[in-house]
């Protein structure tokens, strides 16, 4: 649930079938039109850093992710100024459910040494145009801001980027 002090929103499977060792869940997202699987091969980073060690940004304009990890973990950093707190860490496993990142939102996600596979429940509107959509950028701004945590603290965050691995 997202509130105006925690702009994060995440969409949960819901299990309609179980039997021995076996879980069904839908993993539908509203109103999705597209659907994209990105791998991570190893430890990755979407998009790079620069060769000069700058990060960049992902921000699409006519596109809603809602991106769900199958396999392994996935750090996104968020950057969206239209938010009372505006710079996010959040952690993605595959219990946790399909994080949206709406228009305008800045963007990039860390995988660690096993990788990661997600599924990534797009909202595409009329004007989207792919070519369009994947333009890296740097920016700034994320720098200016305290960044906020969700399923995961800073101490973990850190852990992760700097090895590759959680804690556990």
């Amino acid at each position: 649930m997202t509130s105006i002090e925690n702009p994060i929103k995440i969409t949960e499977g819901r299990i309609f079938r179980k039997t021995q060792n076996v879980r069904f869940l839908d993993v539908s997202v509203e109103n999705s039109n597209g659907i994209d699987l990105v791998e991570h091969f190893g430890r990755s980073i979407s998009p790079p850093n620069l060769s000069c060690g700058f990060k960049q940004w992902y921000c699409h304009r006519n596109q809603t992710d809602n991106n769900r990890v199958i396999r392994g973990h996935r750090l996104f950093e968020l950057f969206n100024l239209s938010w009372k707190r505006p710079h996010w860490y959040v952690f993605l496993d595959k219990d946790v459910g399909a994080l949206e990142i709406p228009p305008g939102c800045y963007h990039r996600s860390v995988s660690g040494l096993s990788g990661s596979l997600l599924i990534n429940h797009a909202v595409r509107n009329e004007n989207y145009n792919e070519a369009k959509e994947f333009n890296p950028q740097v920016i700034w701004k994320p720098a200016l801001y305290t960044p906020h945590y969700f399923n995961t603290n800073p101490s973990e965050a850190d852990f992760f980027i700097n090895h590759g691995h959680t804690k556990n």
